[in-house]
């Protein structure tokens, strides 16, 4: 019997935390906004969703200074395209958010501002 309410009041005092998130995974929510919000605004308020993983890839290689024409072309090749649930901008985002992920592990994207004090942009 002691034991079953000492349990029952240290869990009930158990505080939940909030998620930790590192600075790697910071850089990268941060990326994924700014990127969604360039990609949404040059691909216009009427954008056809039928290809729409081939336009996101397009759109990044020529606003990111740091994507090959290589690396566009691969990420063609790795996008899902989304699923036709949601909007249009929360689809942008997924494949915004996919391609960064690629993009990531493959050492393409800049440094965050840690591993280089002098850079400009984080994104």
């Amino acid at each position: 019997m002691g034991f079953d309410s000492m349990d029952t009041i240290i869990a009930s005092q158990t505080v939940a935390r909030p998620p930790v998130f590192s600075e790697k995974s910071i850089a990268h929510i941060r990326r994924v906004k700014h990127l969604s919000a360039i990609v949404r605004e040059d691909l216009g308020p009427d954008v056809e969703r039928d290809g729409l993983e081939q336009k996101v890839a397009g759109s990044l290689y020529h606003h990111h200074p740091e994507i090959r024409l290589e690396d566009a072309l691969e990420l063609k090749c790795h996008l899902k395209e989304p699923s036709t649930e949601g909007s249009t901008d929360s689809a942008i985002k997924g494949i915004v958010d996919e391609a960064c992920t690629l993009l990531e592990s493959w050492d393409r994207l800049g440094q965050t501002q840690s591993e280089d004090s002098n850079a400009a942009f984080d994104y």
